[in-house]
């Protein structure tokens, strides 16, 4: 049984508030958003973890109070011992405030309720018997693996740090088709589903020493068609470069930036960063600055765009703004992303 509170033991009426309060009222009003959550935790019960739940990440994600934040993720523990969502945002909390060791073990913490949620989902599967939970409750399971790896290398456990999971059941995950569509489903939103699948998985992989496997296990994502073309090569990239494979790392940066001509996709900042670097690893500055040059143009053309709303207009003056850094400067671009 999963450790999750059942919104159906829940009074509707009050469901509803809190939904509107933790999705819609967060960004067009995130301190209306606490005024309700307050009301409705002091009422207790379950609602009142929910509640909590949501005032959390409005402090953490909007609001930047990471006393009040960790308080009310302390708060749905203390009713709610066991779940996995308030270890992770009581976790992230503590690792934003540089508390290292207690996220990890906080972490470890939602990590064995997500592995018991994930393997009690292939029992159930293997055995042809309804499951609970769905391929969001194994992307969680793998992204608070990769937080855990981060934070132990944060901790200077470089030269030890090892896969805090079976990755056992991220196989069976990808052999069952956990992220395929039903025939009502988005075909876009299984897509995404598989990048993140990978790309997390990837991270997991280079996290913990083992960056040539994940270039071998992304291409055969690519193959099985789990990833289309745009992600894989981004991913097969940082991969290959973690790898030690600069050339490879290049071709496949080469690659994404035709596929996103194709397609007339914008070329992101952090690709156009990644490929300069690349080709000025490989003695080739002219290029660089080719690629660099034809995205601000790029950038710049957009900028023209009355229509653009104010978060994508700031998102483009801030990629041009450094476009023509690199430009006026001597300075290098830093060779890949992280």
């Amino acid at each position: 049984m999963s450790d999750e509170i059942d919104d159906n033991d829940i009074d509707a009426d009050v469901l509803a508030e809190i939904r509107h309060a933790a999705y819609d009222l967060r960004e067009s009003d995130p301190q209306e958003a606490v005024k309700v959550l307050r009301r409705i935790a002091k009422q207790g019960g379950l609602a009142a973890a929910l509640a909590h739940g949501a005032l959390g990440e409005i402090y953490l994600t909007e609001l930047g109070d990471l006393d009040a934040a960790e308080a009310s993720f302390r708060a749905v523990l203390a009713s709610e011992p066991k779940l996995p969502a308030a270890y992770i945002g009581l976790g992230r909390v503590l690792r934003e405030a540089g508390r290292l060791r207690e996220a990890d073990d906080a972490l470890t913490h939602a990590l064995l309720g997500l592995t018991h949620d994930t393997t009690a989902m292939k029992t159930a599967r293997d055995a042809g018997e309804p499951i609970e939970g769905d391929e969001a409750t194994v992307l969680e399971l793998l992204e608070v693996a990769v937080e855990l790896c981060e934070i132990r290398h944060q901790l200077g456990s470089n030269g030890s740090t090892r896969t805090p999971i079976d990755e056992g059941i991220l196989a069976w995950a990808a052999s069952a088709r956990l992220f395929d569509t039903d025939e009502s489903d988005d075909d876009d939103g299984a897509q995404d589903d598989w990048a993140q699948f990978h790309a997390l998985w990837a991270r997991l992989r280079t996290l913990t020493h083992r960056a040539n496997e994940a270039v071998t296990a992304l291409a055969e994502a690519e193959a099985k068609q789990e990833l289309d073309p745009m992600s894989a090569a981004r991913l097969r990239s940082e991969a290959m470069e973690l790898a030690g494979d600069n050339a490879g790392s290049l071709e496949q940066a080469q690659r994404l930036r035709t596929i996103t001509k194709e397609t007339d996709e914008f070329f992101r900042p952090d690709d156009v960063e990644h490929l300069a670097g690349l080709l000025q690893a490989a003695g080739d500055e002219t290029q660089a600055q080719a690629v660099i040059q034809e995205a601000l143009a790029q950038a710049e053309k957009e900028l023209k765009d009355p229509e653009l709303n104010e978060d994508v207009r700031a998102a483009f003056e801030e990629a041009a703004e450094g476009y023509r850094k690199a430009l006026g400067s001597a300075a290098q671009v830093q060779l890949g992303r992280r």
